[in-house]
């Protein structure tokens, strides 16, 4: 009677175990969700567009050892240029 005991209650414990650990999961998974999508309202409603951390990183640049490349301002085109190209269809 004992081991029939003890086995109900491993059992038992085993599965409330479980049943914590999957609420636990779905909680994180439900506050990262809603924090993402309040910083992306936020940024929205702040006018600005919303930047992610791996936006400013470049991958090579933490491979190659060379971040200060990775952090250089990159040169970008002046607003008032105008690139013009002409479309067309490549076929396979």
């Amino acid at each position: 009677m004992t081991e029939f005991l003890n086995g109900v209650l491993s059992a038992l414990i085993r599965l409330v175990l479980i049943a914590s650990g999957v609420v636990m999961a779905g909680l994180v998974l439900v506050v990262g969700v809603g924090f993402g999508a309040f910083v992306l309202v936020w940024s929205l409603l702040a006018g600005r567009k919303p930047r992610f951390r791996f936006q400013h990183v470049d991958p090579r640049a933490a491979m190659a050892g060379t971040r200060a490349r990775a952090q250089a301002p990159r040169q970008r085109p002046h607003a008032s240029e105008v690139i013009d190209i002409d479309a067309r269809e490549v076929k396979d």
